[in-house]
């Protein structure tokens, strides 16, 4: 199916799922507002089952495929995703999965609220996760895959990186907000780091376990959601999006550097942190505007606009 159907999934197309699902009524249905592709919903049913459903457009139908995909290769490792309880990705209205819904909140929601030794310990947790994930046999192509039969045509890291600053700059453009020639001078980098990219091999890493899709309970990490693909490459990448988003809410990085104390971290990578980091500036950037799955575009305050602005000029300096 090609182009973009607008249908907006509604409380009575999730009490008719659950139904469908277990033959119990939804009691609350309440949708997460976070995230950009799928319509996610926190649900209680009358027997007291506690789920997540999450529904995508049709043409998005292939992300939650993918989610099925990783989740039955990934879950019998011992990486702590949800359980998927029910799915249709058929010729319904709106394709679906069913998840367990795991206790707890996403860690960006907490992360104010947490101790150095739970920060440091949820650090350990998100490496060995990573660890375990770089067992997953290698890829044929670079960045993210949907799974072992795809390619993604990127024949190399540095593919993946001019991948994500065109997508950048492309939103950029579109929305007219920022200035395109900022996507250049984070791309004006790359050039110095040609040999660390190219020493760079397809080893799976999940790219999002951020501030968003850890989910973390009393301090502790209750489990991962929304993998519906696996990232080839550098798993550095993941921690500088987590950095960045901890940038712009103006968090501490405590939980930075205990995750990079828990990798081979030198000086080096430490100016890749940076580029990364960087990257994720401008991706920020081209967020703003947009609507993604929402009913209005993402919009900015002035105080936003200018943090940024300092975010990256800070980081650019650094490199």
């Amino acid at each position: 199916m090609s182009g973009k159907t607008n249908l907006n999934p509604k409380n009575e197309d999730v009490a008719e799922i659950v139904k469908r699902s277990f033959g119990e009524n939804a009691n609350k249905i309440e949708r997460f507002l976070t995230g950009s592709r799928h319509f996610v919903f926190d649900v209680e049913t009358d027997g007291k089952r506690k789920i997540v459903v999450r529904i995508s457009q049709p043409e998005n139908q292939s992300f939650l495929k993918n989610a099925v995909y990783w989740n039955e290769l990934l879950r019998p490792k011992g990486i702590p995703l949800p359980e998927i309880l029910a799915f249709d990705l058929g010729e319904t209205t709106f394709p679906y999965i069913v998840l367990e819904r795991l206790k707890g909140k996403d860690l960006g929601l907490v992360y104010k609220k947490l101790k150095k030794t739970e920060k440091k310990s949820l650090a350990i947790e998100l490496a060995k996760i990573q660890n375990v994930t770089a067992t997953l046999p290698r890829a044929k192509s670079f960045g993210f895959v949907e799974n072992y039969e795809t390619d993604s045509l990127c024949r190399n890291w540095t593919d993946v990186l001019r991948k994500s600053l065109d997508r950048s700059r492309n939103r950029i453009e579109a929305i007219g907000i920022f200035n395109p020639k900022t996507v250049d001078r984070v791309e004006e980098k790359l050039f110095e780091f040609e040999n660390y990219f190219s020493q760079i091999e397809p080893i799976g890493f999940l790219d999002d376990i951020t501030t968003k899709n850890v989910i973390v309970d009393e301090g502790k990490l209750s489990g991962i959601v929304d993998v519906d693909n696996v990232c080839f490459g550098d798993n550095l990448l993941t921690i500088a999006l987590t950095r960045m988003s901890l940038f712009l809410s103006n968090d501490d990085l405590d939980y930075i550097r205990f995750w990079t104390s828990e990798i081979n971290f030198n000086a080096e990578k430490k100016r890749v942190l940076d580029f990364y980091t960087a990257l994720f500036c401008v991706d920020f950037m081209s967020e703003i505007g947009q609507t993604f799955n929402k009913e209005t575009p993402l919009q900015i305050d002035k105080e936003k606009f200018a943090r940024l602005h300092l975010i990256l000029r800070k980081l650019l300096a650094r490199i």
